[in-house]
Formats: C-alpha cells, sequence, structure tokens
C-alpha cells in the first residue's frame, strides 16, 4: 500500500491547507474613499455615524463610533455631499474584522462583507 502522504510514483503529494486556498483567491479591487455613512445592526432602529476608509464590490472598511462584535450582521446607508442619505443604497453587510485605530484619535475600524 502507498502511505497516505505519497503519490504512487512514490513523491510527496501536496496537500492544501484551508489557510492556503484563503490565500490564492483573488481580492476585488479596493477604492480609498472617504464619505461618511450610517449604519445600525439588524434589527435596531439607530443610525450610527461612520465614513468609508476603502470599498470594493466586495465589501468595506469603515470609522464607526462604536465597536460592533464581528458576525453581526448591519445596514450600512451612504450619505450625499448634500447631507441626505441615499436610501436607495442601501447595503446589508456582515461584520468580519474589528481593528483599533490610533491616530489621530482612538475609533474602532471594521471591515464588512456586502450580500449577507
Amino acid at each position: 500500500m502507498v502511505p497516505q502522504d505519497e503519490s504512487p510514483d512514490g513523491r510527496e503529494k501536496q496537500v492544501e491547507k484551508p489557510e492556503e486556498s484563503k490565500r490564492n483567491v483573488e481580492r476585488a479591487i479596493r477604492h480609498n474613499l472617504r464619505l461618511p455613512l450610517r449604519y445600525r445592526l439588524g434589527g435596531e432602529e439607530v443610525w450610527c455615524p461612520g465614513e468609508t476608509i476603502n470599498i470594493s464590490r466586495s465589501g468595506i472598511l469603515f470609522y464607526s463610533s462604536e465597536a460592533v462584535e464581528v458576525d453581526a450582521q448591519v445596514e450600512i446607508i451612504f450619505e450625499t455631499s448634500g447631507g441626505g442619505l441615499l436610501h436607495s443604497n442601501t447595503q446589508r453587510a456582515l461584520i468580519v474584522r474589528r481593528m483599533l485605530s490610533n491616530w489621530p484619535e482612538t475609533r474602532p475600524i471594521l471591515g464588512a462583507r456586502f450580500g449577507v
């Protein structure tokens, strides 16, 4: 019998680990963009202010006014330069990353994936 870590010709077989397959996924192009937004947790009524850092077709990285747990579902509405909300551009997203910014002030930074 051939051991599982070797191929029939005696060479070692490449076993792909789950972490390695994630690195090979092509990322969407990110666009640096500073735009005010409002977000709220799924099921909540109160909107919180935020500001985009960058955005792509698959997700967004933004400054938030409050820390939000990873795996929380949120709704995001982008604001226009005139101060109004773009309700037609409401996005549902899943928080996938949370960090703290230390400069110039400490603020939470959230990464969210669209399409939840």
